[in-house]
């Protein structure tokens, strides 16, 4: 179950490695892929044309985002300034992310929380390139992973 990304008015450290924004998308890849091993296979197929610099997969898992932005002179910390609200994923590349929301973003950053079955939660930040409205409550939001957050707010 999906637990609340943090309370508002929170300090969190953001890792923003390579490395770590690797590691975390591969483990949520592969956790999904143990669900439903089609939507890994489900690669684009067609040639790669559009501004993305590595493919995508379609997945679509429950996430929780909670809008924030960089606290002080720091890119290793954000701080909350929004309400968790729920959205689902639309597709996800080794940079970015596509997610479904009902609400617009309060910001262009976002944390990103992934539950990941029999493990702990990962929580990745997210930097809102594009939204676009589709219905009345229904937007769609594209942008990269750029950070993971580790252990617990400062």
């Amino acid at each position: 179950m999906i637990q609340p990304v943090v309370s508002p008015e929170q300090i969190i450290r953001v890792d923003r490695s390579r490395d770590a924004i690797a590691r975390a998308i591969t483990t949520i890849r592969e956790t999904h892929e143990e669900i439903d091993p089609r939507q890994i296979n489900r690669m684009d197929e067609s040639t790669h044309c559009d501004r993305r610099s590595g493919r995508r997969v379609q997945m679509q898992i429950p996430v929780v985002f909670t809008s924030v932005e960089e606290a002080g002179n720091s890119d290793d910390f954000v701080e909350v300034c929004g309400p968790d609200q729920i959205a689902v994923t639309r597709d996800l590349s080794l940079q970015g992310l596509g997610i479904v929301h009902d609400m617009r973003l309060m910001t262009d950053l976002a944390l990103i929380q992934f539950d990941i079955p029999g493990e702990s939660q990962i929580t990745m930040l997210f930097e809102a390139r594009w939204t676009t409205r589709k219905t009345r409550y229904s937007f769609v939001s594209g942008g990269r992973l750029i950070g993971v957050v580790n252990g617990e707010p400062e």
